[in-house]
């Protein structure tokens, strides 16, 4: 009999367990379809006889869209200074004209 790779799983909770086994006849809690393309632990699920769990794609879109929401706090504040330091030049220069135009 040839040997054949198998794919262990938690058989309380279906979760990938980590490494594979190189046997002849397959093991308990086993399966020979490889757990690809997952981010994290996936699950077994022996109804479809397939892995499901987070593709690496849908995980690094998470990631991404966190990332956009996640705003440094000191570039936040440096945001709020220009803010304030941009109102500022604009009501001065305001005023310089409102000055320049009475002088003349």
């Amino acid at each position: 009999m040839e040997k054949k790779w198998y794919f262990k799983y938690n058989p309380q909770t279906f979760e990938f367990i980590p490494g594979s086994i190189l046997a002849e006849e397959q093991p308990e809690n086993t399966t020979d379809i490889e757990p690809t393309g997952f981010y994290g632990l996936p699950k077994w699920n022996p109804s479809t006889n397939s892995w499901t769990g987070q593709s690496i794609g849908d995980y690094l879109a998470e990631q991404k869209a966190n990332a956009k929401q996640q705003l440094d706090p000191q570039q936040q504040q440096l945001n709020t200074i220009a803010n304030q330091l941009l109102k500022q030049n604009i009501a001065l220069s305001q005023r310089v004209s409102a000055l320049e135009r009475e002088a003349k």
